[in-house]
């Protein structure tokens, strides 16, 4: 649990066995039973457990406990292993103090506190820095996007470009497009939660007789992250482009394999028939005592597999 006060037009972290009366913000990493009991006593709303935050109904995420907002979304972070993952964070506003309730590691809880004194609308109050942190949150969420966008157009180049592929590149490509799919669906996922919220939260401020530049922030930031989601799901389009793209070219590859084996075995079959020929056991064949006739049959078989390979070529099937 961290407390952090309002000091100097920013956040300050209250170390552990101060006096957290006067605490603006308290973030919750991690809790468990006894803590969240524990602090739901003390500030008289039942905090949402970890089963709680993982309902996935609308009401279990969005509801009002005694007049207090509890609002529940899913936010991306990176975990020990550098992958993506997607959790619920829960954001239950009082009308003295903002607690956050969390089990993964976002960004934006670590670098807002540093921000706060920068932030637009200040932090003097609960719901300034709700909405600091909110503008935080879909600020990092557009930094992902673009960053997948990267991504993304990076194995288009490399799927596009002028090199051949080898096997092995297409199993990267096709291995790289499966995670940006699932960078983008986690994306989409997260930014989805946060519309609710802000369209739930948006009443509320009005309930609250928040001060006008913060309601406008709201919807401001509802925008926003409208915005992102349209961007997210045309990366997800330009993802399922790419895979079809792949998979195609792959077919083609495999098809050209194909057609080689093939055009080699009809050009065989004229030698082969030849060569069939003159090893039958006949006792009358002129040819086997034929001064000229081995050379004969030599050249009859490359023959025979010249002129059908000529044929393709002309045909343009080579």
């Amino acid at each position: 649990m961290t407390d952090y006060t309002h000091e100097g037009g920013g956040l300050r972290a209250v170390a552990s066995g101060d006096d957290t009366q006067g605490a603006i913000w308290t973030d919750l990493e991690a809790p468990d039973v006894q803590m969240l009991e524990h602090l739901s006593a003390r500030v008289g709303v039942s905090l949402p457990t970890r089963e709680d935050q993982d309902e996935i109904e609308q009401s279990s995420r969005l509801y009002l406990d005694g007049g207090v907002p509890v609002m529940t979304v899913l936010l991306p972070a990176r975990s020990e292993a550098g992958e993506m993952e997607v959790g619920p964070v829960s954001f239950v506003l009082l009308a003295e103090r903002l607690i956050t309730l969390r089990h993964h590691a976002p960004r934006p809880f670590t670098s807002f506190p540093g921000k706060a004194a920068r932030a637009s609308h200040g932090c003097a109050t609960p719901e300034a820095v709700l909405m600091g942190l909110v503008e935080e949150i879909i600020d990092r969420l557009a930094d992902i996007t673009e960053q997948t966008g990267h991504e993304i157009d990076g194995v288009a180049r490399r799927i596009f470009g002028p090199g051949n592929m080898r096997t092995e590149d297409y199993r990267a490509a096709m291995r790289e497009i499966g995670r940006a799919e699932g960078h983008v669906m986690h994306l989409r996922e997260s930014l989805m939660t946060m519309e609710r919220m802000l369209g739930f939260l948006g009443p509320v401020m009005d309930g609250r007789r928040a001060g006008k530049p913060l309601r406008g922030l709201v919807k401001s930031q509802y925008r926003d992250a409208r915005t992102i989601t349209e961007q997210a799901g045309y990366l997800q389009q330009k993802i399922t482009f790419m895979l079809d793209a792949a998979l195609g070219l792959i077919n083609i590859e495999q098809n050209a394999i194909i057609k080689i084996f093939s055009v080699v075995a009809v050009a065989f079959l004229p030698p082969t028939l030849v060569a069939s020929s003159y090893g039958m056991n006949f006792v009358h064949m002129p040819e086997l005592e034929w001064g000229f006739g081995y050379p004969m049959a030599l050249g009859l078989m490359v023959l025979s597999a010249a002129v059908p390979l000529w044929f393709f070529r002309r045909r343009g099937w080579l």
